[in-house]
């Protein structure tokens, strides 16, 4: 597999290996162990939250259901989330252009549109199922423009309260580490 494969995949399905929207966060847990944790996304509030596996990042929300999921690729590389049993992590190279992008979709049969251009930037959408993913280039790193990042819109869904949320999660799932 490489990072085409990857986003095509992505740019088709909206998942990333197990990863999902709308999937229970036991689910990816299952499969990778429990994420690395990246921090909140209000200082002030627990829920939503940031995590990743490799540098695939994925905000959960309260009922613990993955909510929005990114692929930075700016960092040149990509590093997978890797199973349970693996010994050591996939890491693709990650520089890709508009065109490989497009090219990569287009064989995966999936279709995309351009997005409407801003100085700077250029962009391309997918819709799988009712979910959309954008997929950001920079056109000031040379002749051709580079891929930023991959991700997903917020994940609509019916969030439970947040007493439910305390009833059926124990607080500590998953543990928040401080950094």
């Amino acid at each position: 597999m490489d990072v085409l494969d990857l986003l095509a995949e992505f740019g088709s399905t909206g998942r990333v290996g197990s990863l999902h929207l709308g999937a229970g966060l036991r689910e990816p847990v299952a499969v990778y162990g429990m994420p690395w944790d990246i921090g909140r996304i209000d200082k002030r509030h627990r829920w939503p939250h940031l995590y990743s596996y490799g540098d695939v990042e994925f905000v959960v929300c309260r009922c613990r259901i993955v909510a929005s999921i990114t692929v930075p690729t700016w960092r040149g590389t990509v590093e997978l989330p890797r199973s349970r049993m693996a010994t050591r992590a996939v890491t693709l190279p990650a520089k890709v252009t508009y065109g490989q992008v497009t090219d990569a979709l287009t064989a995966a049969r999936c279709p995309w549109e351009p997005l409407p251009g801003i100085p700077g930037q250029r962009g391309l959408r997918t819709r799988p199922g009712r979910e959309r993913i954008d997929f950001t280039f920079t056109t000031d790193a040379g002749p051709e423009p580079l891929l930023h990042g991959a991700g997903t819109w917020y994940h609509s869904h019916e969030c439970i309260s947040a007493a439910t949320a305390a009833d059926r999660f124990s607080e500590d799932f998953p543990d928040e580490r401080h950094v």
